[in-house]
C-alpha cells in the first residue's frame, strides 16, 4: 500500500520551526531536462489517437514455450531511471508467466540516473529480469533510423517493440512529413537485416506537454501516422502492429514528471503491448485486467541518521539516499511537548542538501525526525524515525 504523509497535529501543540531551502525539482523529457509539474486535471486523450481499425494481415501461430527474441527500442520512457522496475519488466515477467521465455537483446542494459544525470545504473527496482535492450534517454527516430539495421543484423531479434518519436517532436519540431519518412525508413531498414522481423509500434503517450494545443495537434498527427504506415506496410512476411500504450494513462497519477511513467504507468505500457502480442502474434496472453494499484515514489527506505548540532537549538540530520530520489521531505514532531502525529515541512530538500541542519529547536526537547524521499511528484517510502536532544 502507498504510504501517505501524515499532516495532522493535536491543537494546542508547540511544533518546532525548521528553515528550510526551497528546490525546483527539475524533471526529463524524453531524456532532456524540462521543469514540469503535477497538472490539475487529468488531460483527454489527443483526438484521433485511437480511431484507425487494427491491421489484419494474418500471422502464423507462435507456439507456446519457445524463446522468441525481442528487442524493445525507445527512448527514456522506455529504458527508465533509477529505482525503476521499468515497463520491459512488466512485460517479461508477464510472458514467463504464460509459458512464453523470451530472450531480451539489444545493446543495452543499464537505467538513466536521474539524480546525477549519467548512465550505467543498475538501481533496478528487481534486477531479476532480462533488461538487455535498445533503449536510451534521449533516443530520437531521425537517428535511430540510420542505427536499427546494424542493431537487427547484429542481435537478431524476431521481435521489434518501439516506441519513439517524443524527442523528434518535442526538442526538434520535426514536420509530419520528415516523421512518416523517418518511420519508413525505419522499418524498412529493419528489414533489409532481418527480412522476416516483427514490429509492433507504440503510440507516443499522453505528455504534460499535450496542455499545449500545438504540442498535442503534432502528437496526435504523429500516432495517425504511425497507425497509417503500419496498416499499408504490413506484409505476410513481416507484419506489423500498433500497440495503443497510451491508453487510460492519467498524466497525473501514471507518470512521475509528467513524461516517465511510474510503476502504475509501467504496466499500462506494458499491457499495451502484451495485448498486441497476443492478439496478433499469438505469442502469450492478454494482460489480465483490472490493473492493480501499485505504490509509487522511491521504493527503498532511507536510513536516518540524527545527532545534536555544536549549536544551542540545533540537530543534524544524515540520510542514506534512495535510487530515483530526486528530493526529501524532512518530518518532525516534538516528543517533549507531547506530539505524536509528524508534520512534514512545506519545502522539499534536494538530495545533494545532505546532510541538512534543522534549527530553532526548543533547547531540551527532544524531537523525532524522519524523510521520505521523491522521485518527481512522487514520494515513496519513509525512513526509520530518529530521536534527538536539542542542545
Amino acid at each position: 500500500m502507498l504510504l501517505r504523509p501524515r499532516s495532522g497535529q493535536r491543537g494546542g501543540c508547540r511544533t518546532a520551526a525548521v528553515a528550510v531551502t526551497a528546490v525546483a525539482v527539475a524533471v526529463a523529457v524524453a531524456g532532456c531536462q524540462v521543469a514540469a509539474a503535477r497538472p490539475a486535471v487529468r488531460p483527454a486523450p489527443p483526438p484521433g489517437t485511437h480511431s484507425a481499425a487494427p491491421v489484419s494481415v494474418p500471422v502464423p501461430v507462435e507456439s507456446s514455450g519457445r524463446s522468441p527474441r525481442i528487442m524493445i527500442v525507445g527512448d527514456s520512457i522506455t529504458q527508465g531511471s533509477s529505482g525503476d522496475y521499468t515497463w520491459q519488466y512488466r512485460l517479461y515477467e508477464h510472458l514467463l508467466a504464460d509459458g512464453v521465455r523470451p530472450t531480451m537483446v539489444g545493446p543495452y542494459g543499464w537505467l538513466f540516473n536521474n539524480v546525477a544525470s549519467v548512465q550505467g545504473d543498475h538501481s533496478y527496482a528487481d534486477p531479476h529480469f532480462e533488461h538487455a535492450n535498445d533503449a536510451t534517454w534521449g533516443m530520437a527516430l531521425f537517428r535511430e533510423k540510420n542505427a536499427i539495421g546494424g542493431k537487427v543484423a547484429k542481435y537478431r531479434p524476431d521481435y521489434l517493440l518501439v516506441i519513439l518519436g517524443l524527442n523528434d517532436l518535442f526538442w526538434f519540431g520535426l514536420s509530419q512529413s520528415v516523421m512518416a519518412q523517418n518511420l519508413a525508413s525505419f522499418i524498412a531498414a529493419a528489414r533489409t537485416a532481418r527480412p522476416h522481423i516483427r514490429i509492433v509500434f507504440g503510440l507516443v503517450p499522453p505528455d504534460i506537454h499535450e496542455q499545449k494545443p500545438s504540442f498535442a495537434a503534432s502528437v496526435a498527427s504523429y500516432n495517425n501516422t504511425i497507425i497509417a504506415t503500419a496498416a499499408r506496410l504490413s506484409t505476410t512476411a513481416s507484419p506489423l502492429a500498433v500497440a495503443h500504450d497510451g491508453a487510460g494513462i492519467n498524466v497525473a497519477a501514471d507518470l512521475w514528471d509528467g513524461t516517465h511513467p511510474n510503476a502504475n504507468g509501467e504496466i499500462r505500457i506494458a499491457a499495451a503491448f502484451a495485448d498486441v502480442l497476443a492478439s496478433r502474434y499469438h505469442l502469450g496472453k492478454t494482460y489480465p485486467k483490472p490493473f492493480p494499484v501499485l505504490p509509487t515514489g522511491p521504493l527503498t527506505s532511507p536510513h536516518l541518521t540524527v545527532r545534536p548540532s555544536k549549536k544551542a537549538g540545533q540537530a543534524l540530520l544524515s540520510w542514506t539516499l534512495a535510487p530515483g530520489a530526486g528530493s526529501y521531505f524532512i518530518y518532525i514532531e516534538d516528543v517533549t511537548r507531547g506530539e505524536t502525529t509528524f508534520k512534514r515541512l512545506p519545502l522539499p530538500l534536494p538530495a545533494a542538501e545532505n546532510p541538512w541542519t534543522a534549527g530553532l529547536l526548543t533547547s531540551g526537547d527532544t524531537y523525532a525526525f524522519k524523510v521520505q524521499g521523491c522521485k518527481g511528484v512522487d514520494c515513496g517510502a519513509f525512513s526509520n524515525p530518529a530521536t534527538v536532544t536539542a542542545p
